[in-house]
C-alpha cells in the first residue's frame, strides 16, 4: 500500500480537488483506492464520494473521515493507494502524515500569496531528512498568463523544490464536474479531459511508483 498526501498551509489551493483527481485516475486503472479525509470541518471528499454514489458513477471511490493517522493505520487494509487530504492548516498532523507518505504533494497557485506559505511549509517539512525527497509542488488553479506561470516556476526552482511536470488549470467545467461527483478526466469536455489526463499521469507516476 502506498500513501500520497496533499498538504498545505492555507485553503483554496486545490488540495481536495487534486486528491479526488488522483483517486479517480488510480481507480480507473484498477487500483483499490481510499481517500482519507482529515478536514473534519469541511469533509469535502467524504461528501463528494457520497454524491458520486448517489449519481451511480463508477468506479466507486471510498472516502472516510479520520482525525488521526493512528486511526487510519488501524482501519486501513487491502488498499493499493491511500490518498490523504488534510485541512488548510499545517500542524503536527501535517508533519506526521508527511513522514508516512510515499509522496507529498503541495498544491499552490501562481501568486506570491499562495507560493510564500507553500514554500515555507516545504522548507519546514524538508528539515526532516526522510521527507525532503518526497516533496513535489503542484501548480494548481492556474490562469492563462504564461508570464505568471514562468515566474512561479522560477520561484519554485530557485527555492530548490521539485515541481509536477503538469499544471492544474482553473476551469469552471472542472468544478461543475466535482459538484456532481465526477473528477478530472471524467469530464465530457475533450479539452478538460486532456488537461486532466496530463496531471493524472504525472501524479500517478509518483504516487504509484510507476516508471516514467
Amino acid at each position: 500500500m502506498r500513501i500520497a498526501s496533499f498538504l498545505g498551509q492555507k485553503g483554496g489551493v486545490g488540495k481536495s480537488t487534486l486528491a479526488r483527481v488522483l483517486a479517480v485516475a488510480a481507480a480507473h486503472e484498477g487500483h483499490r483506492v481510499l481517500i482519507g479525509d482529515f478536514d473534519l470541518e469541511q469533509l469535502t471528499c467524504v461528501e463528494w464520494s457520497a454524491m458520486r454514489m448517489r449519481q451511480g458513477i463508477e468506479p466507486d471511490i471510498d472516502a472516510q473521515a479520520f482525525k488521526s493517522l493512528k486511526k487510519l493505520r488501524k482501519t486501513v487494509s487491502d488498499y493499493d493507494l491511500v490518498v490523504v487530504d488534510t485541512r488548510g492548516l499545517a500542524d503536527e498532523l501535517t508533519e506526521d502524515v508527511s513522514m508516512e507518505s510515499d509522496v507529498v504533494f503541495l498544491p499552490s497557485g501562481t501568486s506570491m500569496d499562495d507560493l510564500r506559505p507553500t514554500l515555507a511549509l516545504a522548507r519546514r517539512l524538508a528539515k526532516t531528512r526522510s521527507v525532503s525527497n518526497k516533496i513535489v509542488i503542484v501548480l494548481s488553479k492556474t490562469g492563462r498568463s504564461e508570464r505568471l506561470m514562468q515566474e512561479a516556476q522560477d520561484t519554485i526552482s530557485d527555492a530548490g523544490f521539485d515541481m509536477l511536470n503538469a499544471v492544474w488549470p482553473e476551469r469552471d467545467g472542472f468544478q461543475a464536474d466535482l459538484d456532481v461527483g465526477r473528477a478530472g478526466s471524467e469530464s465530457s469536455n475533450p479539452h478538460l479531459k486532456q488537461a486532466a489526463k496530463d496531471v493524472e499521469l504525472a501524479m500517478m507516476t509518483l504516487a504509484l511508483g510507476w516508471k516514467s
